[in-house]
């Protein structure tokens, strides 16, 4: 049983392996499957979505760092009651400007910093978080590449 999913597991994070099969792969009842396809760059946005949904929080916090995952499900995701699902869209170089305007507020310190270290933030999301009550927060708009030289 354990050979069967691990053979699962390889083929789920194979970037080899296709587009169809890492769609049915992500229907799979064990959630390391699931979870390995979900971080899997090749797999496709429809399967990611349906992924977003999934009941664990891993599963969505690999759907969340994936660069296939579309707009809408990441402004979606960066709701997550998981902080760690949070933080991943945070990180996500690919979330809209609206997952980030919201994660910018959120109340979790960690998930702040991961939007002012995003060099992809909007600039007026910088400037909001460069007034954070915490310091790394605001240490890290300034070091952030993408910072307009205002911010800085």
């Amino acid at each position: 049983m354990a050979d069967a999913l691990d053979s699962k597991r390889a083929l789920a994070r194979d970037i080899r392996t296709s587009g169809k099969t890492l769609a049915r792969l992500a229907g799979h009842r064990d959630w390391s499957v699931r979870a390995d396809v979900a971080a899997n760059p090749q797999t496709p946005s429809k399967p990611l979505a349906r992924l977003a949904e999934d009941k664990r929080w891993e599963v969505r916090t690999e759907v969340a760092l994936n660069q296939n995952t579309g707009g809408k499900v990441l402004e979606t995701l960066a709701t997550d009651d998981q902080k760690a699902v949070r933080t991943a869209v945070a990180l996500n170089t690919k979330a809209p400007a609206a997952a980030l305007r919201r994660l910018a507020k959120d109340k979790s310190t960690v998930v702040r910093l991961r939007v002012a270290e995003n060099r992809n933030a909007p600039n007026g999301v910088l400037r909001r978080l460069q007034a954070d009550p915490d310091r790394e927060v605001r240490r890290a708009v300034g070091e952030n590449h993408g910072s307009p030289k205002k911010v800085k």
